[in-house]
């Protein structure tokens, strides 16, 4: 279902675009003119913090798993090339056991870390490039709408299609995910 969806999107791309009516250029264009510039509550000390946060317990998850693998003999389990480096070097072993821990955890919360990231744009971005956007919404409000509604895969495609091919001219539009 998810990838009909998707094939649907690349078959209406921005080439088939239907121009808007004036009312609706009209209300994008006053909408653009003199919203207001939001600025999310975030700050990089509170990411740094959040960021510090997820590293330690990263690492206390990292070790638990390490030692519960340890405890029922588990790592016999793994191929000859990995027991031998956790027997060898169990330092790089539990680096690398931390790493993949991390990279799982960052493929679980991608959605979460992607908004942050459009929200941390809005936050410190100029108010001239935020202002550059003929849409409502507007293309950073666009692209956390798309990754809530339908994903990190299909809602990027949208927010790239919307950016890279949609927002340049000077049409004004009303255009939701």
């Amino acid at each position: 279902m998810v990838f009909l969806n998707f094939l649907k999107l690349v078959r209406h791309s921005s080439k088939n675009e239907v121009m808007p009516s004036q009312f609706e250029q009209d209300i994008a264009e006053a909408y653009v003119s003199y919203r207001e510039i939001n600025r999310p509550n975030l700050s990089i000390k509170i990411l740094f913090k959040y960021v510090l946060i997820i590293l330690v317990v990263n690492s206390v998850i990292s070790l638990a798993v390490f030692y519960a693998f340890d405890f029922y003999d588990w790592f016999s389990l793994l191929s000859s090339k990995l027991t031998n480096i956790k027997n060898e070097e169990p330092f790089l072993f539990f680096i690398l056991l931390y790493f993949f821990i991390l990279i799982i955890g960052a493929m679980i919360f991608l959605k979460n870390i992607l908004i942050i990231t459009v929200k941390l744009y809005q936050c410190y971005a100029p108010e001239e490039v935020r202002r550059r956007c003929l849409f409502k919404p507007t293309c950073s409000e666009y692209t956390i709408l798309a990754l809530k509604k339908y994903g990190v895969i299909i809602g990027l495609y949208m927010a790239y299609i919307r950016v890279y091919k949609k927002c340049r001219g000077s049409i004004y539009s009303i255009d939701y995910p």
